[in-house]
């Protein structure tokens, strides 16, 4: 029997427009009616000098430093999805988690005094399918960074023809 396929939720960074229909999906889904920015589960950051938007989203890491610290043991891997979640009914709101998360992609829900994060939707996340720039994508994990990559190949490639024109000027 093969080994289960891990996908991740990848963020083109370089792409984000700022819109934050991701946010507005997250919250509609997670809340079942309201669209909050408060409520959603990622998080779309605006730099004003440097005039980029970056979505801030949970990695779901192998080894989650959030889980390591939760003192009551509320956060989990999905072994279907390879989601970590947190269990909210266990959560005391003691917020290490959020501490902990080296992504800033854990909240804290005032209104019912737990943290949230990104549980991936059940390994449909919602907020790509409105996502117009395609800028949140799910990948398989082994395969996530080649679009990085063949741009990073796409700059090495143009700046050698560059130097050789220059060089062949000479």
């Amino acid at each position: 029997m093969g080994e289960k396929q891990q996908y991740v939720l990848y963020v083109d960074v370089e792409h984000c427009d700022g819109c934050r229909r991701c946010e507005m999906m997250c919250s509609l889904v997670k809340t079942g009616n309201l669209i909050s920015p408060v409520k959603s589960r990622i998080r779309v950051l605006k730099r004003e000098i440097l005039g980029v938007d970056v979505p801030i989203v949970c990695h779901h890491c192998e080894d989650p430093p959030c889980r390591d610290v939760c003192p009551v043991n509320a956060i989990m891997i999905d072994m279907k999805t390879g989601a970590v979640l947190i269990r909210e009914d266990r959560c005391i709101g003691c917020r290490e988690c959020m501490v902990a998360c080296p992504f800033g992609a854990v909240s804290f829900d005032v209104n019912r005094g737990v943290c949230v994060k990104c549980d991936l939707c059940e390994g449909k996340p919602r907020c790509i399918e409105v996502c117009e720039w395609g800028v949140l994508s799910y990948r398989r994990a082994d395969l996530a960074d080649l679009p990085k990559k063949r741009r990073t190949m796409e700059r090495l490639q143009e700046s050698i023809i560059r130097s050789r024109e220059i060089m062949a000027r000479r």
